[in-house]
């Protein structure tokens, strides 16, 4: 790959003559990124060498949790430093359901534009008033066609906010800025399980299929919570691909490379317009994902319910003046970028860290000086995607485990994370694992008592018209309940 920073690399390894000013900051970030599809995560992955090449002069987090599993309770908590029960968005769902966030509550936006920064947004927003303080220019869709996979309109709007953010970028304003790209791809990959839904024959694919994941197959439907034994009756998507053979899994896989293979190319464009002024140099970069995709693990598409780390474990990258370059990533720290980006920004800009925001500022990790204040655990909830079935539900990660529960059916999941990475084995009823079961129930009560969490006060709505399958997505029968509604 062609460098995208030639003669840029002490802007991007350490302090330069640059570094003492308030730094420029430059957030990317995808919808529904996956580590594994991120070569700075996975070797094997030829897929992003934009970002890989970020990530080779910058600090990758191994261990970076979202506070939520879908995009718009995700995002809302992210620009806010709040987690989704918090801000009280907590589904997909418009005004109706969900309110825009108080304007009392301090941003990432409102911080850094109260401070004298520009403050701009291109692309996605799906954030409910979270992204207040930045002027947000809304991306023109370009449509164009593709000789090999569907594209829609999130491929489409990528193309103007690619635009848009390079425009911005390679004529900086003098003052300092904070820009985020907010990408939708590889995002598309949710219109290409409608458009091969069901068990019609895959479109013909040229090359080397890639392989199912080691966790695709199911242990044991039986020992997981309710919720997520019949995914496939509230997630549309799973509904769609509820009846795929092994084959269309792997085409869903090699579907989902390319839509990220698109925006990896995209954001470099963004990069190369940055490093080819004078203001990269003083530029601060994060790269990141509102949450990530199943990629066939545990027979998943896409994303929902689960807190599997496919989808609540994102690619979380910063590389910049004053960050110390590493040259492995950092697993021994719990990182939730939900609560912890905008400390952590304002911190290392100089910007007062609001006393309410839950999060920590990991800047003292960034600069490679002493890390004092850590998270004994990172937590994530869910709710509902549009309210046609609830079931809240909520994940502790400590050091070593996941512990999830589960309203409907008083579910619980635990899984080493050291011994079974691809959690396959649930130790819920191991009566080994009874002492830790218990240390992570109250982890979890700490956190509901600690962040003031309604959780138990919730309601569960889930009808017994989607739970009389045999457990497991291939015996689902019938439409989803989304498919029910008219709701495209």
């Amino acid at each position: 790959m062609k460098r995208i920073y030639p003669a840029m690399g002490l802007a991007l390894c350490g302090l330069t003559t640059h570094a003492q000013k308030q730094p420029n900051i430059l957030i990317i970030q995808c919808d529904q990124l996956s580590q594994r599809v991120v070569g700075a995560y996975n070797p094997q992955s030829i897929c992003t060498p934009a970002i890989d090449e970020v990530a080779s002069r910058g600090v990758v987090f191994s261990n970076a949790y979202v506070g939520c599993p879908l995009s718009q309770p995700s995002r809302a908590a992210l620009w806010s430093g709040l987690m989704p029960h918090q801000t009280n968005v907590r589904s997909n769902s418009n005004e109706t359901i969900n309110p825009k966030l108080s304007v009392e509550i301090p941003t990432l936006g409102s911080l850094f534009s109260d401070q004298g920064y520009e403050a701009v947004h291109f692309g996605k927003c799906h954030d409910m008033g979270a992204l207040r303080g930045f002027k947000h220019k809304e991306p023109v869709a370009k449509p164009f066609k593709d000789a090999n996979f569907p594209v829609n309109n999130d491929s489409f709007l990528d193309v103007g906010t690619c635009e848009d953010a390079v425009k911005f970028l390679s004529n900086p304003p003098q003052k300092p800025f904070i820009c985020i790209a907010d990408f939708q791809n590889p995002h598309n990959i949710c219109g290409y399980v409608g458009e091969n839904k069901g068990t019609q024959p895959n479109p013909p694919f040229h090359g080397t299929l890639p392989q199912l994941p080691a966790n695709f197959e199911v242990k044991d439907w039986s020992n997981l919570p309710i919720p997520v034994q019949f995914l496939c009756c509230s997630h549309r998507r799973l509904t769609q691909a509820s009846q795929w053979n092994e084959e269309k899994y792997r085409h869903y896989i090699a579907a989902y490379e390319h839509y990220t293979q698109m925006v990896s190319k995209q954001i470099e464009q963004v990069l190369k317009a940055l490093y080819a002024t004078p203001a990269g140099e003083n530029t601060l970069v994060v790269i990141l994902a509102d949450h990530g995709d199943g990629m066939a693990s545990h027979r998943i598409v896409t994303k929902q319910i689960c807190f599997y780390d496919e989808m609540t474990n994102v690619p979380f990258i910063i590389a910049g003046p004053g960050i110390k370059r590493r040259k492995k990533s950092i697993k021994r720290f719990l990182i939730q970028p939900t609560t912890d980006l905008l400390p952590t920004l304002c911190d290392l800009a100089g910007i007062a860290i609001p006393k309410e925001k839950l999060g920590i500022s990991i800047a003292p990790l960034l600069k490679g000086e002493k890390q004092i204040k850590k998270h004994a655990y990172v937590a994530s909830e869910w709710h509902s995607e549009y309210e046609t079935i609830v079931t809240p539900g909520r994940m502790i990660r400590s050091a070593r485990y996941k512990y999830t529960h589960y309203l409907e059916g008083n579910g619980e999941e635990l899984y080493d994370l050291k011994n079974d990475p691809g959690e396959r084995t649930n130790l819920v009823h191991d009566p080994q694992y009874a002492s830790i079961l218990m240390d992570h129930r109250n982890k979890l009560a700490d956190y509901i008592k600690r962040t003031k969490d309604d959780y138990k006060t919730l309601r569960v709505d889930a009808a017994k018209q989607w739970r009389n399958h045999t457990p497991g997505y291939s015996h689902h029968e019938g439409p989803g309940a989304r498919d029910l509604i008219n709701r495209k």
